[in-house]
C-alpha cells in the first residue's frame, strides 16, 4: 500500500513539475528533460512513469482537470455553509477564474493545451468528458433552482449551462491576456455576478 501511495506522489510530483514547466515555457518548447529538472528527479524516474511526452501530457491534462473539479467539490464540502442554490452556483463558477496563482497557472497551461484537443483523440475525450461533467452540475442546479422557486419558470437549464460556462472561460481569457480595469479581478468577479442576475432573475422573454 504504501509502495503504491509513493508511485502516486511521484506521480503528481512529476504531473505538477509539467504543468510549472509548460506555464513558463509553453508546450511546444517543453521536453521530458525539462520536466525531470522541474521535478528535481532524473529523466529515467520520469520516463519510467511516461515512456513518450504525449503520456506525460495527457496525464498532465487529467492531474490538471481533477485540481478543478476538487475545487469544485469543496464548495458543497467544505465548512462555508451554501446560503442558495445562486450562492452555490457563483462559488463553484468563481472557482473557474484564474484569480489566484493556482488557477492563474492552471489556464494558461490549459490555453497551451486546448488546439492539441483538435488533434489528440485522448486529449479530446478527457476534455469533454470533464467539460461535459461540468455541464451536468450546472444543470442540476439551475434544475433545483426552478424546483426551488429561486429562478424562473421555464428556464432551459442546457442551454443556460453551456452559455455560463463559454462566458466563465471568456472572462477567463480576458483577465489573462487583456488585462486592465475592465477584466481586473474584481471587474471579472462583479461581471460573473451581474450575468448570473441576470440569467436567473430576467423574465421570461415573449
Amino acid at each position: 500500500m504504501a509502495r503504491t501511495a509513493d508511485h502516486e506522489e511521484r506521480r503528481r510530483q512529476v504531473a505538477e513539475a509539467l504543468l510549472r514547466t509548460v506555464g513558463r515555457r509553453g508546450l511546444a518548447r517543453t521536453t521530458l528533460a525539462d520536466v525531470a529538472e522541474e521535478a528535481g528527479v532524473s529523466i529515467g524516474l520520469v520516463q519510467s512513469y511516461f515512456r513518450t511526452k504525449s503520456q506525460l501530457l495527457r496525464f498532465g491534462v487529467d492531474h490538471l482537470y481533477k485540481q478543478a473539479e476538487a475545487r469544485l467539490r469543496a464548495v458543497s464540502e467544505g465548512p462555508e455553509p451554501v446560503r442558495s442554490v445562486r450562492d452555490w452556483l457563483f462559488r463553484a463558477t468563481e472557482t473557474l477564474l484564474p484569480l489566484d496563482d493556482q488557477r492563474h497557472r492552471e489556464i494558461t497551461v490549459w490555453l497551451e493545451y486546448l488546439p492539441a484537443t483538435k488533434t489528440d483523440p485522448e486529449m479530446a475525450r478527457l476534455h469533454k468528458d470533464t467539460t461535459d461533467q461540468l455541464l451536468g452540475a450546472l444543470v442540476q442546479a439551475l434544475d433545483e433552482g426552478v424546483r426551488l422557486g429561486e429562478f424562473r419558470l421555464g428556464l432551459d437549464s442546457r442551454t443556460e449551462a453551456a452559455g455560463l460556462v463559454a462566458f466563465v472561460d471568456g472572462l477567463s481569457i480576458h483577465h489573462l491576456v487583456t488585462g486592465g480595469d475592465d477584466f481586473s479581478r474584481d471587474a471579472v468577479r462583479a461581471a460573473l455576478h451581474t450575468y448570473l442576475d441576470r440569467l436567473l432573475l430576467a423574465p421570461e422573454s415573449p
